[in-house]
């Protein structure tokens, strides 16, 4: 062991939970992927859980897997949930068998997470089974807002019947535990919480009544299955909504009635419900590192030696987990967002390896995913989900080595720059400013995005490792690649921002009327000059947005802050829609408000003339004049900076190849992508 692991002494000791033991205290907590295929384990799901286990953690969990014969369809963005697995049915054992022989195969272990939706699930999510959703009592969800009808004795006897049955279940597949979903706004979530339980019987009111459900659902898992599995339970420990809901004085409570019961050999901790899910997992910029550690400390003090305590919340590196373990935080530091960018996180520590490790740097492409309809990915680790093609051990050498040009430094062409080198090619970077990072080097100096520089770090580190060094502030032109004679060239040139003001919310138009006058920006070049000097763009802005990312938000916020009078508009009923999706949008909010920034959805400018802009409501069409207006940002369109591509693809003289915004302007999760997809073919 190397020095630098040797200095992380309590994470290397194994842990005894239950019947299970673990080889180390790090593990990956129960998250959805979306991988899953006909509500069982899919080859892609076995895929990404056997790269964690070679990657070292110790004890992996997986996602919510419905407990009951009523498949739910809950998600939060609200899809169905069509990958959403199953313990229950019977036919689903072979599939866990595999996933759980392929983490056994690397000494490590497989707890499976039970739930049901509860209140959070969809009512008509299965054409042939539409059905009332249930819950404690007749509250809706704050998100699906389907009227519940409270559970019935019968119903709740069902449903201990079905969990118990469904760790059978995992029990026969090899499993090695089984958890209680009571966390994160789920049915036995729901029982706890004042939020949703109304109830005047014996599983409303007190403590202990709240508490019923999910002890005799523990009580029904131990009568079927003993001690051959471990047993455990995930709680919130905060639902982030005062007093109307979970409080951690409530959390240490139940904590005491399940402790006692001595049913459960451990408790995760973790926070947040649907209405507060942007706790639970906070973008980057919000929650410090580990940020639940005292909500860790007061439920080992309750707990004692009666049960392990597991903990997440933002751990993102190993010293913050050997803190968590050593301050007596928890017994087992969960990681689940490292583990996602790094699946390797533990073995390139042991191995001596660190300055290989990808950082999470929380940008939440992982959580926005499932929001949107997509399966699981990382921006910043493009092999996450694609394991079987892009894993560990999949890079191979170049059987035709080449000398490889790739003009551009933003995130498209570092990666295929690292990516082709490694596999033997002679490589050069060429990017014509003075700092690598392209657009991502913009967001990291906008309020509360500064770990963008983790995600220019990792990149910029592959490139160090791989022998690149890149050539700054010099310019790539035609005349200059010929003269150098690179066998393939590529083009990862970025994009620029428009300022006609066309949006395809006005196909009437190819641009805006007054937006070629002196006061009126993109986005990208009003950002870099309040960065120089927030006064610099009046005291009176208009935003248009036309993108829902942050960019036009954080500009907003920055200007705010500097006393500016800033309102936001856009065509969309949500402004930020996509910094919805990533969590950051409920953070920014108050922010925004604090500063005085005004947000104007449905919201579109007709006309700028001078300092008069006219304004209108995009569904009712009433319009508005707003004077005196200092400086207008267009935060619109872009466009690819092709025109190298298509010079050099005319002289035919190389291989020519384009990636990224280059190709078509879009996130840094797809950049990335395409980096790897190009450098993995050259």
């Amino acid at each position: 062991m190397n020095s630098e692991a040797a200095g992380l002494g309590k994470i290397w000791q194994p842990l005894q939970i239950g019947v299970t033991t673990v080889k180390n205290r790090i593990m990956i907590a129960s998250h959805g992927q979306a991988y899953g295929e006909d509500h069982q384990p899919s080859e892609r799901m076995i895929a990404y859980f056997q790269e964690r286990a070679l990657g070292g953690a110790s004890l992996l969990g997986v996602e919510a897997t419905s407990a009951t014969r009523s498949l739910g369809g809950a998600q939060p963005g609200g899809a169905a949930s069509r990958w959403r697995l199953t313990a229950w049915e019977p036919r689903t054992i072979p599939a866990f068998a595999r996933l759980a022989e392929a983490v056994h195969d690397h000494d490590a272990r497989l707890f499976v997470q039970l739930s049901t939706g509860g209140v959070n699930d969809m009512g008509r999510a299965w054409t042939d089974d539409w059905h009332p959703v249930r819950g404690p009592s007749r509250v809706p969800s704050p998100i699906m807002n389907e009227t519940p009808a409270p559970l019935e004795a019968e119903d709740i006897k069902e449903l201990t019947c079905d969990y118990a049955k469904s760790a059978e279940n995992l029990r026969r597949a090899g499993v090695d535990g089984v958890e209680i979903h009571a966390a994160h706004g789920y049915l036995a979530m729901q029982f706890l919480s004042p939020a949703f339980n109304k109830r005047t019987d014996g599983y409303g009111g007190s403590v202990k009544n709240r508490c019923r459900f999910s002890i005799e659902v523990g009580d029904a898992i131990r009568n079927r299955v003993g001690d051959a599995l471990t047993l455990g339970m995930r709680l919130s420990f905060d639902e982030y909504i005062g007093a109307a809901g979970v409080t951690p004085d409530l959390a240490e409570e139940c904590l005491e009635v399940f402790a006692d019961s001595g049913l459960f050999d451990y408790f995760s901790i973790s926070c947040g419900s649907w209405y507060s899910l942007h706790r639970t997992i906070p973008p980057m910029g919000t929650e410090p590192e580990a940020f639940l550690a005292p909500y860790g400390k007061r439920a080992k003090r309750v707990v004692g030696s009666r049960a392990k305590i597991f903990l997440a919340g933002r751990i993102l590196s190993l010293e913050a987990a050997e803190r968590v373990l050593t301050e007596g935080a928890a017994d087992m530091a969960a990681m689940v967002r490292a583990h996602i960018a790094e699946p390797h996180l533990v073995a390139k520590t042991l191995a001596g390896r660190s300055g290989e490790i990808v950082r999470c740097a929380g940008t939440n492409e992982c959580l926005a995913a499932p929001a949107k309809g997509r399966q699981v990915t990382c921006a910043l680790n493009p092999a996450a989900g694609r394991e079987r093609a892009w894993g560990e051990g999949t890079l191979r050498l170049a059987t035709d080595v080449k000398r490889v040009t790739v003009v551009g430094g933003g995130p498209a062409g570092m990666r295929v720059a690292a990516l082709a080198a490694r596999r033997g090619h002679e490589v050069e970077l060429i990017e014509r400013s003075g700092r690598l990072g392209g657009h991502l080097d913009l967001l990291r100096r906008l309020p509360t995005r500064g770990d963008w520089q983790v995600a220019i770090g990792n990149l910029g580190a592959a490139l160090e490792a791989a022998g690149v060094e890149p050539r700054l502030g010099e310019e790539a032109t035609v005349e200059t690649l010929l003269a150098s004679g690179p066998d393939a060239v590529v083009c990862a040139t970025g994009s620029s921002w428009d300022c006609t003001g066309f949006s395809a919310g006005r196909p009437d138009r190819e641009r805006m009327p007054g937006a070629d006058e002196g006061h009126v920006l993109d986005v990208d070049t009003a950002a870099r000059a309040a960065l120089e000097d927030p006064a610099s763009l009046g005291d009176k802005v208009i935003i248009l947005d036309d993108t829902g990312g942050y960019l036009p938000l954080g500009l907003a916020e920055m200007l705010g802050q500097a006393g500016a009078g800033v309102e936001v508009l856009s065509r969309f009923a949500t402004i930020g829609d996509q910094a919805a999706a990533t969590g950051d949008l409920a953070w920014m909010l108050p922010r925004l408000t604090a500063t005085g920034v005004r947000l104007s959805p449905n919201h579109f400018i007709e006309s700028v003339d001078g300092r008069r802009v006219e304004v209108y409501e995009t569904l009712g069409g009433r319009t508005r004049l707003v004077d005196d207006v200092s400086t207008v940002v267009l935060s619109m369109l872009r466009s690819p900076v092709d025109g190298l591509f298509h010079d050099l693809r005319k002289n035919g003289r190389f291989e020519v190849h384009r990636i990224g915004d280059a190709v078509a302007p879009r996130s840094a999760a797809e950049a990335i992508y395409e980096g790897e997809r190009l450098g993995r073919a050259l």
